[in-house]
């Protein structure tokens, strides 16, 4: 049986044309999961119709409570936990720099900005961006260290990735008008790989308007087809069968 409070098949089905674009925010995940698939995107976060979150994303996130918890003395055990063992010397920098001087190095940051681009925070009016940053280190007035936790593969993602750090390499130069050069890093928790990004601002801002127009497209759109391929209709939950036994969505490839 359907919940009462859940969308059903059909309503699901029913035409995702808007008289208004619903999509207000953007981030880095979600411009990418609207532009493998504006149908998806609009299940998701327009009729918001759960999808299960998996044991790997449910595994990502308590690693990323641990890394903080950690690195802020939360975890008041010294002993590194086993999930970060393999950037264990890099995480005794961060604790002991955090307990130094927690303002230069920050957690958790949640980086908001308006369709302007001025910077502020979640709560801000007129919110248009939000971007959340693992670990933000504010070297100098000029230079700045961002890091970012990943509990999957690099192989693969490359490409994802980088486009990631580029755009907290921008969110940074709007934030901080004085800055002049940010590193970013990613650090693949699982593998003890490692990831990293160099930008100017000069080749930040040459790279800003690409973004803004793919966000502008996606927080504009009207209307949200589906694009069924084999590689996005893999990963989707609305393909598959829901604890109600049903289907969302109908358009999923059918080569899988």
């Amino acid at each position: 049986m359907i919940s009462a409070n859940r969308p059903t098949f059909i309503e699901a089905l029913r035409p995702d044309d808007e008289t208004t674009p619903p999509l207000k925010t953007w981030s880095f995940s979600g411009l990418q999961l609207y532009e493998d698939c504006p149908k998806r995107s609009y299940l998701q976060r327009v009729k918001k119709i759960p999808q299960p979150s998996g044991p790997a994303a449910d595994r990502g996130s308590k690693i990323h409570d641990m890394a903080e918890h950690y690195v802020d003395g939360t975890i008041t055990d010294d002993k590194i936990p086993k999930e970060l063992s393999k950037f264990e010397v890099e995480f005794r920098v961060l604790r002991q720099g955090y307990i130094d001087n927690p303002n230069i190095i920050q957690l958790e940051q949640e980086w908001g900005y308006d369709k302007d681009w001025a910077a502020g925070d979640w709560k801000m009016r007129g919110l248009w961006l939000r971007s959340k940053l693992d670990v933000y280190i504010q070297e100098s007035q000029t230079n700045a260290i961002i890091i970012d936790h990943k509990t999957g593969q690099k192989f693969g993602n490359e490409l994802k990735h980088n486009a990631q750090l580029m755009l907290y390499a921008i969110c940074a130069f709007m934030k901080y008008p004085d800055l002049e050069h940010v590193v970013a890093k990613l650090w693949y928790l699982d593998k003890g790989e490692t990831m990293e990004q160099s930008y100017t601002r000069s080749q930040a801002m040459t790279l800003f308007p690409r973004w803004n127009t793919r966000a502008l497209a996606m927080t504009s759109a009207v209307n949200f087809p589906a694009t069924p391929n084999k590689s996005s209709c893999k990963w989707c939950g609305y393909g598959k069968p829901n604890e109600d036994d049903v289907i969302v969505c109908p358009y999923v490839h059918t080569e899988l």
